[in-house]
């Protein structure tokens, strides 16, 4: 897969899931899921899924006229601080302070080496939210990650600088 673009996740770090308290990269194995990298709250990057090979991310999405872009689109996790059920994460991903200078600045630098690396544009560069939002997933159904709390403004100015 040559990629087309980069889309920026979040989830938490451990999850309950089925009584069990689980990492992130376990739990998305758990459910047939993968992304190519978490980004943990202290900044270190963890490899799921070599780059470029495809990994399941992404789900109903769309973009610039493409869908389905588990075949187009790198995936990254932002991990969202400690044990979180969907109410907390939804709370957590509203918040300013959420996420750690560590994480953006990491995610700065993976996402500009991809952007070099696969000559990938920053307007490729999007939000799960962006791609799989209630407008592709029906009203009440989309996804919110990263949410309000990551500065998403911010991102795309160092993504260019």
């Amino acid at each position: 897969m040559q990629p087309k673009g980069i889309i920026l996740h979040s989830m938490s770090e451990y999850l309950v899931w089925k009584g069990k308290q689980l990492c992130a990269s376990d739990f998305l194995k758990s459910i047939g899921l993968s992304v190519h990298g978490f980004i943990h709250p202290n900044g270190a990057y963890e490899k799921m899924v070599e780059s470029p090979r495809k990994a399941f991310h992404a789900g109903k999405s769309l973009h610039e006229g493409v869908s389905g872009l588990n075949s187009h689109y790198l995936g990254v996790e932002l991990l969202v601080p400690g044990v979180n059920d969907y109410g907390s994460f939804s709370k957590k991903i509203q918040t300013p302070g959420t996420y750690s200078q560590e994480q953006f600045d990491q995610t700065v630098k993976v996402f500009k080496f991809w952007m070099n690396k696969y000559n990938i544009p920053a307007s490729r560069v999007v939000r799960h939210s962006d791609v799989s939002g209630d407008n592709v997933r029906g009203k009440g159904k989309g996804k919110t990650d990263p949410g309000p709390a990551f500065r998403w403004d911010d991102f795309q100015k160092a993504l260019v600088s």
